[in-house]
Parts: C-alpha cells; structure tokens; sequence
C-alpha cells in the first residue's frame, strides 16, 4: 500500500500495486496450486494421498496432516515410520482388494509426500533422499510374485470399422473413432474427464470452429486445432495443428466423417462453439463413454473388451502407422509425443500428415497383442544417423547426447 501512494501517474501500475497484500493474490495462488495437479486440487483426490487418509485416519487414530510446525528429527522420524507402515500395510494388507506392486506403491508414497510439501511447505518424514521405503519395496518385489502390469491392445482399424457397423454407432462416434486413430489421440484430447470433474472449456477444447476443410486434386483433408495434452511446456491453449486425410482408399475415410458430422450437427442446430465431439444436446462425450465404448465395439468385433480402453485409439493409429512402414520419428511428430531432439530438426510437414493418415486407415494388423503398446517411442538406427549428419551440418554436434 506504500507505493501506491507515491503519486504513480500510470493508472495501470497504481491499481496493479493497490492488490498487494489483498486476499485475491491468496486466492489465486491457492487455485494455481490446486491446478497443478490433474485432479485440479493439488493432488488431494490422488490413490496415494486418498489411501494415506483412510490409513491414518481409520488404520492409526491420526491426522494425515502432521502439523508442519513439528519438525524435530524425532517428529520427521515418526512421520516416516508411518509412511513405511503406510507402504507395508499397502503390500500386505490389499485394502483395494487386489494385489499393488512395488512399482505403484513408490508412487503412491511419493505423491502423498509431494501432497503434504504444498500443504505444509515442508517434506513429510525425513524425506526421499535418506528414506528406506525403495529399499523395503524391493524386498517386497524379491519375496512376493508382483501383479502383471495391466495390458493395453490398441484397436486395429478393421476392427474399429466392424464393431462401428456392427453396433450401428452414430455419426458423432463414428467421427471420433476414426479421428482418434488418424491423428493417434488420447481419451482426454476428445472428451472431458469426468474423473477429475473437468469442464468445457472454449479456449483448450476442441470445437467444430476449430475444423476447416481443404482439398488436394480432389480429395477433401482437414485441419484441426487441438490442446496438446500431457505436454509440461505447453500447457494452455491449443498449439497444435492436426491434419486428418481423406479419400476412400481404405478401411475408412476420417475427413469425411468428420465433415458429416459437422453437418449433421449444424442441421440439428448444436453451434460451432459447442465440443466437437459431443451428443445431440451438445454435451461433451466423457473419457469414460469414450471407454465404454471402445469396449462395446471391440465386443462387437470379437475382441475381449476387458483389454482394451480410451487409449486403445491412440495405440491403434501409431500400431497401424508402424504396420504400414511410417518412420517412427513421423509417428511421433503426428501423435505429439514430446522429444527435444525432434523438434529441433524436424517439423511435421502437411503431405506428410496425409501420407500417414492414409497409411492408417488402410493398414492391415493382424495382431493388436504384437503392436505399439509403450508411449516411449525410439528412433530406429538409420533415423539417430541421420538426425546426427544434420546436426554436424548445423555445427550442433553431441546435442542428441545432451538431450538423452
């Protein structure tokens, strides 16, 4: 409040400095902290921070919340007791009624610590570093069979198109489906997660305002602005531009889906400013619908629905993009995986967009167990040698080591 009475003639800057020390400043920072995690407050509504409430709550007669005062060695030191136990009762115990490996469990400790550290500003117990819960999980992992990780199996296109004329699935589905495959997305790029209460948003979430068509010797192609999920450098806003290809040369045509749905919904009325994939009210599909239907016409097409969920799509398109020759480092660029050393020498161009869309949606995959199943997609060795004689023809020799 001092300065804002200094006599600051810009107007701007005296009503900037008359919030100092106002409870709005509190507040806001409160909500970005709250948004940094997915669950959009602070992590709170985690498995690892939900399951240390129920343990010290119900399991100890506790607060989960020690007071951030206490921070003596012998008050860290029965903090991190109880997270062992925390860990232990975890492995032993199965409160969730199945097996946790050792792999989940770190992670559980690990954000109910990060949790407590935005709370109390402060770390719970005597910290990472001089903890013995990896070592007590290790020993779990060498003396207990651990749980097999669950198996995602991506959707082959030729499923995708069965179990869609077998289930008579709508326009709008239609359209997602084979846009999901095409431009290899995840569940959360095209619907909202209901999971985390997400809401619609105009400026992150795709509308059909954010589609334009376009034609190529005859053929109609889209573009597409879209939010690129999952990207810690870009985390607002819609920075990427996708394009989808056309014609009917295979399994399905994904523009063209697209440009009937837009249609349809224009004709029922459902403005452009609506969620591009959305039911005839308008309403946004939900991660959840998008994995229940996945499911549904996975069944349809004789598959076991049990193995397969929202992220099959985005498995399948890069499944089938690898069936159908696509160089990985394409594959990437067109799905928005992150890699500082493809963004330094590549950028996605549009013919390319469209040689791998049509590679897609005419690929054939004869077995979705055998395909792409791990996000962390590596170049292959004649692509690491190419990518090193640009970066000697740029004078960025070793930036691939350092990037590593």
């Amino acid at each position: 409040m001092l300065l804002a009475g200094t006599g600051y003639r810009d107007t701007t800057k005296r009503e900037a400095l008359l919030r100092v020390g106002t409870t709005e400043l509190e507040v806001m920072k409160r909500r970005f902290l709250d948004s940094c995690m997915a669950d959009g407050r602070g992590g709170s509504h985690g498995t690892g921070p939900r399951w240390w409430i129920v343990f010290r709550i119900y399991g100890q007669g506790l607060s989960p919340l020690p007071d951030p005062r206490a921070n003596s060695y012998d008050d860290l030191l029965a903090e991190e007791i109880a997270l062992e136990d925390y860990a232990v009762w975890l492995a032993t115990c199965r409160p969730s009624g199945v097996q946790i490996s050792h792999v989940s469990i770190l992670k559980y400790v690990s954000s109910t610590r990060s949790w407590y550290r935005r709370f109390g500003r402060r770390e719970l117990g005597v910290g990472h570093a001089s903890s013995i819960i990896r070592d007590v999980l290790k020993g779990y992992a060498r003396t207990v069979d651990q749980p097999l990780a669950h198996e995602r199996v991506g959707c082959t296109p030729q499923d995708v198109v069965t179990g869609l004329r077998l289930t008579g699935a709508s326009l709008a589905w239609r359209a997602a489906a084979s846009f999901a495959l095409v431009v290899m997305a995840r569940g959360c790029e095209i619907a909202l997660d209901s999971a985390r209460s997400e809401e619609f948003e105009e400026s992150e979430h795709m509308m059909a305002s954010d589609v334009t068509f376009f034609t190529r010797e005859g053929v109609r192609h889209a573009r597409v602005r879209m939010r690129k999920r999952k990207d810690l450098r870009v985390l607002r806003g819609k920075q990427a531009i996708v394009v989808i290809a056309g014609g009917g040369g295979g399994h399905f045509d994904a523009a063209d889906d697209l440009w009937r749905w837009i249609q349809h919904r224009r004709a029922t009325g459902i403005p452009d400013s609506a969620p591009l994939f959305c039911d005839d009210a308008g309403a946004s599909f939900t991660v959840a619908q998008v994995r229940a239907f996945v499911k549904e016409i996975m069944r349809a097409a004789g598959r076991d629905p049990a193995l397969y969920g929202a992220h099959s799509l985005r498995i399948g398109g890069a499944t089938a993009a690898l069936a159908a020759g696509v160089a990985p480092s394409l594959i990437r660029l067109m799905g928005r995986w992150s890699s500082d050393v493809y963004e330094i020498y590549c950028r996605l161009s549009e013919q390319s967009a469209l040689g791998i869309g049509a590679s897609i949606s005419a690929a054939m995959v004869t077995s979705p167990e055998d395909g792409f199943q791990d996000e962390a997609l590596e170049m292959q060795e004649c692509e690491v040698a190419e990518l090193r004689q640009q970066a000697s023809a740029f004078g960025l020799d070793g930036v691939e080591e350092e990037q590593a």
